[in-house]
């Protein structure tokens, strides 16, 4: 057997993963190898949100996040149509930070405790043997007793799994445009002026609901190698994939042009996001599924925060099951589901059913202008996950 586990993917879910075996179980990790495509820092399309809960994850990891470059928001405005509420907190709402800085990060961390890594490494074939799985890659086959997915929503792990029975799978757009600091936002449009002329803000724009879009408008602070900039993107999560779709690039285009900017003269990438559902495929025998090839949140499409706490599920049932030896990983669905990260994912699950089966424009507008501080304060209060314990 060349391996205990094989990794596959070196992203926040496959990075944690790695990372809390080394903590809870030291021996297990020396016998662990996580295989990469890419080589860090490789770009990566992504808003870069990262809330409290992902640096709780971090901390609890024993890395500081302040060493990885990010921004600050200190306010996130919610709208519809020009209204909705502002959550401010200090010292900060979330983070944003690039992923290619943040993953190689993640990367140096998960080498200087030992792990082993290996990048330029392509994952062509997973099969799973009576007692081993094997792995075939551009640079030889690997075999090893189990195998973590952490390779994303299209990843060969996963694809080497049962048909899912509850497909949901979304959809992004994405796109950077140079920050105006005259201008509370070079896009979006808002009755909610912000505190912070600065960087420190941020805007999430459901109006699009009304058109088909299951999800939001976003724009975001960045900064592109010290340059400050901003990230507009769509999020449409398809948690009803028979619906309609609408043009992401037609609503995205539109809310470019109010800034009297130009979709077309910019770099749009687009990429899909696995959404979470309870139903959904966790797992069979011998491989387990982390971040998103196993489902993030289908409501603000947050993945970064929920990929860590994924690492700590993963790594306790790996522990857990060697230690039995039984790799059947039955109980899996039931840990991810009873986890912290599993509870705020349900949560988010049934909100983001309810809110998008929403068509109504008059009710979209009534829940934004008229309950738009009471939505504020309940997603405040059930739905965001502020770190504190961010234990299991």
């Amino acid at each position: 057997m060349d391996h205990d586990i094989i990794i596959v993917g070196a992203g926040p879910a496959g990075l944690s993963t790695g990372l809390h075996l080394a903590q809870l179980a030291p021996g297990l990790a020396r016998r662990t190898i996580i295989l990469e495509r890419e080589h860090h820092p490789r770009p990566k399309l992504c808003a870069g949100g990262l809330m409290p809960g992902g640096i709780a994850w971090l901390r609890n990891l024993g890395l500081d996040p302040g060493d990885v470059p990010s921004v600050l928001v200190h306010e996130a405005h919610f709208l519809f149509e020009g209204n909705g509420f502002v959550v401010r907190r200090q010292p900060y709402v979330f983070c944003i930070v690039r992923r290619d800085e943040f993953d190689a990060w993640l990367a140096g961390a998960a080498r200087e405790r030992g792990l082993r890594l290996q990048e330029n490494t392509r994952v062509r074939r997973v099969r799973c043997l009576d007692h081993v799985v094997e792995v075939e890659t551009d640079r030889g086959t690997y075999r090893a007793r189990a195998v973590v997915g952490a390779d994303g929503a299209a990843g060969v792990v996963r694809r080497a799994m049962a048909r899912d029975r509850v497909p949901q799978v979304a959809r992004l757009l994405e796109t950077l445009v140079p920050r105006d600091s005259g201008a509370p936002s070079p896009v979006l449009q808002s009755s909610l002026s912000p505190s912070d002329s600065g960087e420190g803000w941020a805007t999430l724009d459901f109006s699009w609901m009304g058109d088909g879009v299951q999800g939001y408008v976003w724009d975001f602070p960045t900064r592109v190698q010290g340059r400050p900039m901003r990230t507009v993107g769509i999020f449409d999560s398809r948690v009803h994939p028979r619906a309609p779709r609408a043009s992401l690039k037609a609503a995205l285009g539109e809310a470019l042009a109010r800034g009297g900017m130009d979709l077309d003269r910019g770099r749009l990438g687009g990429h899909p996001l696995r959404c979470f559902h309870p139903r959904g495929v966790f797992s069979e025998p011998r491989v387990l599924l982390v971040g998103d090839a196993a489902g993030v949140d289908p409501l603000l499409g947050e993945g970064i925060s929920f990929a860590l706490g994924y690492g700590d599920v993963a790594a306790r049932a790996l522990r857990d099951a060697f230690a039995r030896d039984d790799l059947s990983f039955a109980g899996y669905r039931e840990r991810v589901l009873t986890h912290r990260v599993g509870r705020f994912l349900r949560r988010r699950a049934a909100v983001s059913r309810l809110l998008y089966g929403t068509r109504s424009r008059r009710l979209l507008h009534f829940l934004g202008w008229s309950l738009g501080p009471l939505i504020g304060w309940v997603a405040e209060h059930y739905l965001v996950d502020w770190g504190g314990s961010s234990r299991v």
